[in-house]
């Protein structure tokens, strides 16, 4: 078990299970934005739950350029993004819970990143919660 932690939250990653991985993201603040994360080589599957708080999730279309994004709780369903998508969402309050089952393990020389700000659509919608969101840098710059 791998445990990170910085200025957003924390992070903790499983292996071994009918899933490659299993992703914890403990988001501390209110506005947390995380990822727009895809991977190519290989391609990942994410089943992921709200355990804790809410989030604007976000699924991009990495062909098609279309954008979805849903307020999910904990109330919510259970979600499956397939490998054609980046996905990344923004938390809309304190120490939110996200739980991600993952097929394809993690690899990052073929992990992508979109900037968050550069999709018309993801930027509106986060600009109707707040006008700053907490990100990492490597969220903030992109791969």
């Amino acid at each position: 078990m791998e445990i990170f932690s910085d200025h957003r939250g924390g992070f903790l990653i499983t292996n071994g299970s009918i899933y490659d991985q299993t992703f914890v993201s403990l988001s501390s603040n209110k506005f947390t934005f995380r990822w727009l994360h895809y991977q190519t080589n290989p391609s990942q599957l994410k089943t992921f739950k709200i355990v804790q708080g809410s989030v604007i999730d976000f699924i991009y279309n990495i062909e098609t350029k279309e954008v979805k994004n849903f307020v999910l709780t904990t109330d919510s369903k259970i979600f499956t993004i397939g490998d054609q998508y980046a996905h990344g969402f923004l938390t809309l309050e304190p120490n939110t819970i996200v739980v991600y089952l993952v097929k394809g393990k993690y690899n990052p020389e073929s992990e992508h990143s979109i900037v968050w700000n550069t999709i018309p659509e993801v930027q509106a919608q986060v600009k109707k919660h707040t006008s700053k969101v907490i990100l990492s840098e490597k969220d903030a710059n992109g791969k």
